[in-house]
C-alpha cells in the first residue's frame, strides 16, 4: 500500500520537489544555503504539498493554482523541524545528522529563519483572488504550530499531563500543518465554502492520527527504518499518549517497571520487547491504535463532501494507508 500510494501521487511530489528547488537557486554565503538545501533534501515524504495538490484537484482545481503554496507548507514543515531539532537536542533525524549536529547551532537557528522567509515567498507568488484568506490562514497556522510546540516544552516539567491537553497540543503541533494544506488546497482551488471546511477537518484529523501513529513507531518500529533509536521518545519521558495513557491506567507496580526501563541510557532488543509486552498488558498500545482508527474514520467521513474522482480515491487510499504505515 506504502508503495502504491506514492506511486500513484508521484507527479504530485516531483512538481513540489521541482518547485522547492526554484527558490534555493543562491549559492552564496555558502554557510546559510548549503544547510538550507540539506535540510530540504532530506528524503522526506513530502505528504502534506503533496495533500494540498490533491485535495486541490479534488475540489475542481488545477494543480498550478496551488504549487507555490504546497512549496511554503514544506517550507515551514521543514523549518518546524530544524528548530525543534536544537530544542529537543536531536543528533537524527530521518537516518541522518539534524542541521545542528552537522553544522551548529547558530547555522541551524539561521537555516530555519530562512527556510520561513522562503515560505512567504513562495506563498506570495501565488496567483489566487483568495490570496488575501490564504494568507491569514498560513499565519494562524504557523502560530498555531509554535503554541503546540510551547505546549510540548511545558509538559516536559509536569507529570500530569491529561489525554486531553495531549490531544490539544498535538492538534497545534503536528495536525495543524496537515490541516493547513487541505484547507490551502481546497481555498485555491476555488472550493465550496462546506469543501474547505471540511478539508480543514479531514486535515486535522489525519494529522492526529499521524502523530499517535508516531508515538507508536517510536516504540514498535526497527531502528533502521526509524531513523533514530528506538524507544528515545519514552527514554526521554516524552509527553506522547503511550506514556499518559500508562501512566493513568497502568498498576504502582506496572508504572515502576516501565520507569525502571526507560529511565536507561539506551534500550536493548530484549528490552524493548519487555516494555513492548508491559505497554500491551497495560491495554496501552490497542488504545493508541484504536485512537488512530477513530480519527481515520471521522477523516474518511469529511470526504463525502467531494465528487468522485480519481484524486478523491487518492485521499481515501491515503487513509488506508496511513492506517498500515511502518515509518
Amino acid at each position: 500500500m506504502h508503495s502504491e500510494f506514492f506511486k500513484q501521487t508521484q507527479r504530485y511530489r516531483e512538481g513540489v520537489a521541482e518547485r522547492i528547488l526554484s527558490f534555493l537557486s543562491a549559492e552564496h554565503p555558502a554557510s546559510l544555503y548549503e544547510p538550507m538545501r540539506y535540510a530540504l533534501q532530506d528524503g522526506g515524504k513530502l505528504l502534506r504539498p503533496i495533500l494540498a495538490q490533491v485535495v486541490c484537484e479534488a475540489v475542481g482545481g488545477d494543480q498550478e493554482d496551488v504549487l507555490n503554496a504546497a512549496a511554503a507548507i514544506e517550507f515551514v514543515h521543514v523549518f518546524s523541524l530544524v528548530h525543534d531539532d536544537i530544542m529537543d537536542e536531536d543528533d537524527m533525524r530521518r537516518g541522518r545528522a539534524t542541521v545542528h549536529k552537522k553544522w551548529n547551532g547558530n547555522a541551524a537557528i539561521l537555516c530555519g529563519d530562512a527556510i520561513l522567509i522562503k515560505a512567504y515567498e513562495a506563498l506570495g507568488r501565488t496567483n489566487s483572488p483568495h490570496l488575501f484568506r490564504a494568507l491569514a490562514a498560513f499565519n494562524r497556522g504557523i502560530l498555531d504550530v509554535c503554541e503546540g510546540q510551547a505546549l510540548d516544552m511545558e509538559f516536559e516539567d509536569r507529570d500530569d499531563v491529561s489525554l486531553d491537553e495531549y490531544f490539544h497540543m498535538i492538534d497545534r503541533k503536528t495536525a495543524r500543518l496537515f490541516s493547513l494544506a487541505c484547507e490551502m488546497g481546497a481555498l485555491l482551488g476555488n472550493g465550496s465554502e462546506e469543501q474547505i471546511q471540511a478539508m480543514r477537518s479531514f486535515g486535522m484529523k489525519l494529522g492526529r492520527a499521524f502523530q499517535i501513529q508516531d508515538d507508536l513507531l517510536d516504540l514498535l518500529a526497527d531502528q533502521a527504518t526509524l531513523g533514530k533509536d528506538v524507544g528515545s521518545d519514552m527514554h526521554g519521558d516524552k509527553k506522547t499518549f503511550l506514556m499518559i495513557y500508562t501512566r493513568e491506567n497502568a498498576s504502582a507496580e506496572q508504572f515502576s517497571a516501565l520507569l525502571s526501563s526507560v529511565r536507561k541510557e539506551r534500550l536493548s532488543g530484549a528490552e524493548i520487547q519487555n516494555v513492548i509486552s508491559l505497554l500491551q498488558e497495560i491495554g496501552t498500545i490497542h488504545a493508541a491504535q484504536q485512537q488512530v482508527s477513530d480519527a481515520l474514520n471521522d477523516a474518511g467521513k469529511s470526504l463525502r463532501v467531494l465528487p468522485e474522482s480519481e484524486p478523491q480515491k487518492l485521499l481515501s487510499n491515503l487513509l488506508d494507508m496511513l492506517e498500515h504505515r511502518t515509518y
